[in-house]
């Protein structure tokens, strides 16, 4: 009798059908960047015929010429590209709720990845962002509230966070095309436009690994300045060990954005953060509230009042009545010393005096 062929014979399990998978950026003059998130997107390491690239445009400078170009499709060849120019400046919420509608994948189950226009994403960015999602049913979406900032002027790598289990940053998110269903980005915001697309961070959520997600680089066209975040005191911020040759493996990317990207900037006029007032103005309103709150906290010093109260002082007050001493002290020194000086002369004054009353005598 013959062998039995076992292999036969066995039961092959469910073949895993991967979901499709759109990948979402918006964006806004930002031609010296493409070429990174060009080459991004040709390397992750999910099937190709599984992802769409959908690209919304509302910037002066249009970057049809690039998306279209021979080079741009046959480095993403497989891939299917959706571009869209609106001549129309959105705000950021409209324009990622746009954006949403623009994805031909429209299954519950079909997942979309985030991938902003001037940040490097690893080729895992979007396999990893679905293997999570998948092994969860309940999770609606995901993304990192770890992450690493790299300062390319400074060559300094900089971890932020985690912030929280429900917390993490839009250029971060993936989620699945169902949650769309409870949730949208209000489409009149501009900054932080997280919270309310999570509803106030209460959107069943799950954590990536910050190392297949993002490396958030950090430029001088930023629309926020993220060098406020590290010279302010923030508990959340550390200065990492970690080089950026830590998350750029390819020589090629490590030199575009270490110093190519830099010298291309230099000469982009259109993508000079003055472009953007009313992110500048939102920016500036913000600043504004924050200071606000600071100075309306109650410092903790009590005082009595001139009805012979006890009231507690704000921050604010506090800060007033010091500068009000400390000008006071200051005045009361320079009059001190004006006093000792006029005493000084007085001085020599009746000791002149003296002598030549003795000489007289």
């Amino acid at each position: 009798m013959g062998k039995k062929n076992h292999k036969s014979n066995q039961k092959k399990g469910p073949k895993t059908i991967l979901p499709n998978v759109s990948i979402c950026t918006p964006t806004f003059n930002r031609r010296p960047f493409l070429k990174g998130l060009i080459y991004c997107i040709s390397k992750q390491d999910y099937p190709r015929e599984k992802m769409e690239w959908i690209i919304v445009d509302d910037g002066t400078d249009c970057i049809r010429d690039i998306i279209e170009s021979d080079e741009c499709k046959e480095s993403l060849k497989g891939i299917c590209i959706r571009y869209f120019y609106e001549k129309e400046k959105m705000d950021l919420g409209k324009k990622r709720n746009y954006m949403h509608k623009q994805c031909t994948f429209k299954q519950t189950e079909d997942i979309l990845v985030y991938m902003d226009d001037d940040d490097y994403y690893p080729p895992e960015r979007v396999s990893h962002s679905v293997k999570k999602l998948c092994s969860d049913k309940k999770v609606l979406c995901g993304g990192s509230s770890e992450l690493y900032l790299w300062f390319n002027t400074l060559d300094k790598m900089y971890k932020f966070g985690p912030y929280g289990p429900n917390h993490a940053t839009a250029g971060t998110f993936a989620f699945k095309r169902k949650l769309l269903n409870e949730t949208s980005y209000e489409d009149s915001a501009i900054l932080a436009e997280e919270k309310h697309f999570l509803k106030n961070y209460t959107v069943p959520f799950i954590q990536f690994d910050p190392y297949k997600t993002i490396l958030v680089v950090s430029h001088e066209q930023n629309t926020f300045d993220k060098k406020r975040l590290i010279n302010n005191s923030n508990k959340f911020c550390t200065e990492s060990a970690l080089k950026v040759k830590h998350f750029i493996k390819d020589p090629e990317m490590m030199k575009f954005y270490h110093s190519d990207i830099n010298e291309l900037l230099k000469t982009y006029e259109e993508g000079k953060v003055e472009n953007k007032p009313k992110v500048l103005n939102e920016i500036k309103r913000r600043d504004e509230e924050r200071q606000s709150a600071q100075d309306n906290r109650p410092s903790g010093i009590m005082v009595t009042d001139e009805n012979n109260k006890p009231k507690q002082l704000t921050v604010k007050e506090v800060r007033v009545y010091m500068d009000h001493k400390t000008k006071e002290c200051i005045f009361l020194k320079s009059k001190l010393k004006e006093v000792m000086e006029q005493n000084q002369e007085m001085k020599t004054l009746l000791q002149k005096l003296q002598e030549t009353t003795s000489s007289v005598s």
